[in-house]
């Protein structure tokens, strides 16, 4: 055989060699995907390396991006850069007037987040939520400070005997008046015309008979009806009127909080507060009346406000960001969640990744076989020759 030839075949089964080796060396970091088995027993480099080390891959990979990549420091630099500040509050601004100019309401923006029935579920969850709150301060409240154990006077500010005096005049003053014109009025000479009627049916035989006959409702009423004034102005039923209402009072103000709803309503009082704030405070509808506020109307007249106080509200936010960013990261768990991504990733996936972006370097490699194996030919080729 001539030399050159020699040579050249040579070089070219070592060029071979050396690229089919680099080849199956970077195909056998994907493959075999699973593990051979032949005779019982797998087969060595099976699977392959990448597959084989999948779960120490994920793990050793999640502690990298926690410790390293993505760490508490680094978020938090991130946060306090201007370059950052800025960006955020040119977004918040931008939005800001976007929305100030916008016709939708704020059921709208939120039909852009969760679907009708979602926006429904969240509306009932909030009026549960406002009740349950409701509730639970009124209890709180309530406990807290003892209320149903504490008499109605040491609750009331300034109570004492003249002010209980004073108030009891004054209930009269009302009661009495009240009474004065009820009686002046339609209803009243109505009410007394029946009474007059009762009175004279009740009367009965002979003396019934005669007053039915010779006695006059109307001027009966007529005349009965000053009396009645006069006496109601008198000082005599004014007094007892008022020593009435100042006795209930004093009784009353000796009694604790608890009874005195209880005896008033016939329930605990703690029980009755609860369901009057219940029953009384409309959330359905201040929860409508907030979702049907325009965008706009909420923001538009207040934006020269929210405007300037924008820079202090978003160094707040960003400082409280900043600050919990240790332990969202804590909460989160990185390391776990990459080992967990990571895990969950296909290795054909995975294969197909890197190819793309080395595959060009892994040709490079296999190339780089070719070249070294033609050099040890030649080199082993020129040894054997000189030899000879």
């Amino acid at each position: 055989m001539p030399n050159w030839l020699f040579i050249l075949v040579n070089v070219c089964v070592a060029a071979f060699v050396g690229g089919i080796t680099n080849h199956f060396a970077i195909k056998m970091l994907f493959h075999p995907r699973e593990e051979k088995i032949l005779l019982g027993r797998r087969l060595p480099f099976t699977p392959g390396l990448i597959p084989k080390r999948k779960e120490e891959i994920a793990e050793s990979l999640g502690h990298v991006v926690s410790d390293y990549l993505v760490t508490s420091e680094g978020l938090q630099e991130l946060i306090r850069k201007p370059v950052f500040r800025a960006k955020m509050e040119d977004t918040l601004h931008r939005k800001l007037v976007e929305w100030s100019q916008s016709e939708r309401s704020l059921g709208d923006l939120a039909l852009k987040v969760w679907s009708p029935e979602q926006w429904e579920q969240v509306k009932v969850r909030a009026e549960q939520s406002a009740r349950s709150l409701t509730a639970q301060g009124a209890s709180a409240i309530w406990h807290g400070y003892e209320l149903g154990a504490k008499p109605l006077k040491v609750l009331v500010p300034g109570w004492s005997e003249e002010t209980i005096e004073g108030w009891s005049r004054a209930a009269t003053d009302m009661v009495l008046k009240e009474l004065g014109s009820t009686l002046l009025s339609a209803k009243g000479q109505l009410m007394l015309s029946d009474v007059a009627s009762s009175l004279i049916d009740k009367a009965g035989g002979f003396l019934g008979t005669m007053a039915s006959i010779f006695v006059d409702e109307d001027k009966l009423i007529q005349k009965l009806t000053p009396m009645l004034i006069q006496q109601l102005e008198g000082d005599q039923v004014r007094k007892t009127i008022t020593d009435i209402i100042s006795g209930k009072l004093s009784y009353y103000g000796d009694m604790p909080l608890g009874e005195v709803i209880e005896h008033a309503t016939g329930e605990p009082g703690l029980t009755w507060i609860e369901r009057t704030l219940d029953d009384k405070l409309p959330w359905a509808k201040w929860i409508q009346q907030i979702e049907n506020l325009r965008v706009a109307d909420v923001i538009g007249t207040r934006m020269p406000a929210i405007e300037a106080a924008l820079p202090g509200l978003l160094d707040k936010a960003l400082g409280f960001l900043e600050r919990g960013v240790p332990v969202v990261m804590k909460a989160v768990n990185l390391p776990q969640l990459v080992q967990e991504q990571v895990q969950k990733f296909p290795v054909e996936r995975l294969e197909e990744v890197i190819l793309s972006v080395s595959g060009r370097e892994f040709r490079a490699i296999t190339w780089l076989g070719v070249l070294l194996g033609g050099m040890i030919g030649l080199f082993q080729s020129m040894l054997t020759l000189l030899w000879r």
